[in-house]
């Protein structure tokens, strides 16, 4: 079901929230202290507006009562009191809330002002990858926060028979072979390790990077 849903803050996590709800086709309103985040998102978002919520309460009073969303999400970071500030306007307003958090503090500090979830994207992250490492359950594409994904391939023509020295796709792509399965067996990689077409490997990395390391893989030709 589309939604309309609120990000404050679009730093590095507000970006990533924006990008994914973008993806699945929800509607989106940003507010940012900075007018050039504002601009990274203009592609992406409904509209915008430039707001310092801690010192300008009202506006953003006046926004969320006019534009009636579905969710929200605060993800201010280091700015505490205007997140306290945005959570508390949101929950008045009836609006579901997920908010950003640095620490297990501040975290449940802001449970008890009503925030619907609360999210710890660092340490969130590490606990998620960790899990993908240590499973061997197959996976598809697992979103992360902050705009990173894990995904799982078959090693094409581009990268058969290479060690993962030589395709030194972390420097190349931004890309990391984090297990490699060969014949079904998993397989922590080193950097000796030869893959083989048909080899499934997980990788982590930023989304908007994979392209260029899928094309890679594929052994896509340049044209001339």
């Amino acid at each position: 079901m589309k939604k309309s849903v609120l990000v404050i803050g679009v730093g590095r996590f507000g970006r990533g929230v924006i990008e994914g709800l973008y993806d699945r086709g929800h509607d989106i309103f940003a507010i940012d202290l900075d007018e050039e985040n504002l601009d990274d998102v203009r592609d992406m978002v409904v509209s915008g507006a430039v707001l310092d919520v801690g010192d300008d309460d009202e506006e953003l009073v006046k926004i969320v009562g006019e534009k009636n969303f579905d969710e929200a999400v605060v993800a201010l970071g280091a700015d505490f009191e205007g997140a306290l500030i945005a959570t508390s306007i949101l929950k008045d307003a009836g609006v579901p809330v997920s908010v950003k958090a640095p620490n297990q503090r501040r975290g449940n500090v802001l449970q008890k002002m009503g925030a619907d979830r609360v999210v710890f994207p660092e340490r969130d992250m590490g606990r998620r990858l960790a899990h993908v490492i240590s499973t061997e359950a197959e996976i598809d594409m697992l979103e992360l926060p902050q705009g990173f994904v894990v995904e799982q391939l078959e090693v094409g023509q581009g990268f058969a028979n290479k060690t993962l020295e030589e395709l030194n796709t972390s420097n190349r792509f931004g890309i990391w072979v984090m297990l490699v399965y060969q014949g079904n067996e998993p397989v922590q990689p080193t950097a000796n390790t030869r893959l083989k077409q048909g080899d499934i490997i997980v990788i982590f990395g930023r989304k908007t990077k994979l392209t260029r390391f899928e094309e890679a893989n594929r052994g896509k030709r340049k044209k001339t």
